[in-house]
C-alpha cells in the first residue's frame, strides 16, 4: 500500500462492490459516515481501530485494504498445495481452490462434512453471497426459515446476510463446491 489516497480507493471500490451507501456502513461500523467518507476520498488516514471496524463491516480483513497487491492475473492451485483449514471451532474441512487473482472479489473452497457435522456449530451471517454446489452426498442448508435439501448436483446461491446453516444428512462423506462474494477469510 503506498498512500492513503490508495487505501481510501480501495476502500470506496469495495463498499462500492458490495452496494453498501456510507450509512450502512456507518451503523455496522459504528464509525461515523463522514469519516468513512474522508478516508475513502484520502483526506485522512483511519486509525487500526476505525480500519479494523470498517473492514468487519464490509465482511473482510484489515490486511486486504492495506497489503501491497502481489496478487497475480491467474490463480493456479495443485491438490497438494491447497491451504486447508481445521479448527476445533469448525465441524468442516474447508481447502481453498484458489488464491485469488488481481482485483479478486470472490473465494473458491471446497467444504467436506462427515455424517451428521455441519460446516459451523451455530448459524452464520455475514455481508454478501454465497453459492454452495454439492458434489457428493446429501446436505441441508436451512436459509433463515427454509429448509433445502441438496443432493449430488444441486447448488443453493443466497444472500449471506441470511441466517444459515450448512449440514451433512447423510450416510457418507458430503463435499460441495462453495463460492463467496466477499472472499472468505482463511
Amino acid at each position: 500500500m503506498h498512500d492513503k489516497h490508495e487505501l481510501g480507493e480501495r476502500l470506496k471500490r469495495f463498499r462500492l462492490g458490495r452496494n453498501l451507501t456510507l450509512k450502512e456502513v456507518e451503523l455496522k461500523a459504528k464509525v461515523s459516515a463522514t469519516h468513512i467518507s474522508e478516508i475513502e476520498r484520502g483526506m485522512t488516514s483511519p486509525t487500526v481501530g476505525a480500519l479494523t471496524k470498517i473492514a468487519r463491516a464490509l465482511g473482510s480483513e484489515p490486511a486486504f485494504f492495506v497489503q501491497d497487491d502481489h496478487t497475480p492475473p491467474v490463480s493456479v492451485v495443485r491438490k497438494s498445495k491447497r491451504r486447508v483449514l481445521t479448527d476445533s471451532a469448525w465441524d468442516a474441512r474447508l481447502s481453498r481452490l484458489s488464491d485469488g487473482i488481481l482485483g479478486s472479489e470472490m473465494s473458491f473452497l471446497e467444504i467436506e462434512l462427515d455424517p451428521g457435522r455441519s460446516e459451523k456449530p451455530e448459524s452464520v451471517v455475514r455481508a454478501g453471497e454465497e453459492f454452495v454446489h454439492v458434489l457428493r452426498g446429501v446436505v441441508e442448508i436451512m436459509v433463515g426459515p427454509d429448509r433445502y435439501l441438496l443432493k449430488e448436483g444441486d447448488s443453493v446461491h443466497f444472500r449471506a446476510s441470511e441466517t444459515h446453516t450448512l449440514r451433512n444428512i447423510g450416510d457418507g462423506k458430503a463435499r460441495m463446491l462453495f463460492a463467496t462474494l466477499p472472499p472468505f477469510c482463511l
